[in-house]
């Protein structure tokens, strides 16, 4: 993950950072009552968020999806059939599929972290990494703090219909979203460790990180 730096911005003060971290909570309550919030997540959120030095932004548990497309990537023109947190039938895979390119995805957790400080941002990156997040890595970070994004290496992407044209049998199918399951419920075991991790983290105290900026 590439970072990338500006020293030009003003030192956040503790007043701006208690601002914007109550206004991101506030937009996190907001799409949760709309149910907009995966709820896989819901709990290592209120981990994370309960830390005095850190708050979340938009993130995700893992999820397998299944949609149209004629190539993975295509953001504008891709519909999506069907996307599930938890583990799915292939039956309820069978029965979404329309149009004539399909592809079946499994989908990594993804977690996004600001934090008020450079001591912050490494003290996060240890935790992330040290939980089994190996591709974590700091995206920005300035005089105002870190940006932090996390991802699992948990990841399938693979074609069942191209040009209408069937690839896989019925049992293939079931073999390939059996073997989905199994890693996306790696990705919530690894989301869980995580979690447990945070709260042993924030019972020791850590509440000193946003003393050092990041310069």
């Amino acid at each position: 993950m590439g970072m990338r730096c500006d020293a030009s911005r003003n030192r956040l003060t503790p007043e701006d950072w208690k601002r914007r971290k109550e206004a991101a909570l506030g937009r996190l309550r907001e799409h949760f009552d709309e149910g907009r919030v995966d709820p896989d997540i819901f709990s290592l959120l209120d981990a994370l968020n309960s830390l005095p030095f850190a708050y979340t932004t938009s993130s995700c548990s893992g999820r397998i999806q299944l949609y149209e497309a004629e190539l993975p990537g295509e953001k504008f023109s891709l519909r999506s059939l069907g996307k599930w947190h938890s583990s799915v039938d292939e039956e309820e895979i069978l029965s979404a599929m329309r149009g004539e390119n399909v592809w079946l995805a499994l989908l990594p957790p993804i977690i996004h972290i600001r934090t008020c400080s450079l001591r912050a941002s490494l003290a996060m990156l240890r935790i992330l990494r040290e939980s089994g997040f190996k591709r974590a890595g700091i995206l920005h970070l300035s005089r105002a703090g870190g940006f932090i994004e996390a991802m699992g290496t948990e990841r399938l992407e693979m074609p069942l219909r191209l040009r209408g044209r069937e690839l896989l049998d019925p049992e293939a199918i079931k073999l390939i979203v059996d073997a989905a399951n199994s890693m996306l419920l790696r990705a919530k075991e690894r989301i869980h460790r995580l979690e447990v991790r945070l709260r042993h983290e924030a019972s020791r105290g850590l509440d000193n990180l946003c003393g050092e900026r990041a310069t």
